[in-house]
């Protein structure tokens, strides 16, 4: 059997035996939508504007770039007929290490990008994890899942087991 196989067939396992424990004892299940609560909570949307104008002010910078790139182009498309051998060579040389620059530019900024993305969703965790402690204690859920985490830890569940609004109520109440 191959590992995802072996790892499904745990959970499904698993979640029998806790379906037997949740008859025994009091055990109560709820889920939410995480992405819901991240795009409706105040936090959330403050989360995602910083993300844009982070974003923005980047591609700022890379559109610069690239209209000096264009220009450098233009420049030497229209001029190869009278340069001579050298200059050609200087413009191509200039052009071929801006277009390098360049590249390198766009692909830190990738990076720093992802960085303050996992920053920023971090903190929101943070704030979303304290939400759900907080109903998941008062109102005695044993497990809360999120719909949409990766891995598919969810297949299916009734609404009536959704918590995902009084979560974005408890993180807005909670949050500045």
């Amino acid at each position: 059997m191959n590992r995802r196989m072996i790892t499904v067939m745990a959970a499904l396992a698993l979640l029998a035996g806790l379906s037997s424990a949740a008859m025994a004892a009091d055990v109560k299940f709820a889920y939410l939508d995480a992405q819901k609560i991240l795009d409706q909570t105040k936090a959330g949307q403050r989360a995602k504007k910083t993300m844009e104008e982070y974003r923005d002010s980047r591609q700022k910078i890379i559109d610069l770039d690239e209209s000096e790139i264009k220009r450098l182009q233009d420049d030497l498309a229209r001029q190869q007929a009278v340069l001579d051998a050298e200059a050609r060579r200087t413009k191509e040389e200039t052009l071929q290490r801006r277009l390098f620059e360049y590249q390198q530019k766009v692909g830190e900024f990738s990076k720093e990008l992802d960085g303050k993305k996992r920053d920023i969703l971090t903190e929101f965790n943070n704030g979303l994890v304290a939400a759900v402690k907080k109903i998941a204690e008062s109102e005695g859920y044993t497990f809360v899942f999120d719909r949409n985490a990766e891995g598919g830890v969810l297949l299916f569940a009734v609404d009536k087991f959704d918590i995902t609004d009084r979560v974005i109520k408890e993180y807005d109440a909670a949050t500045p």
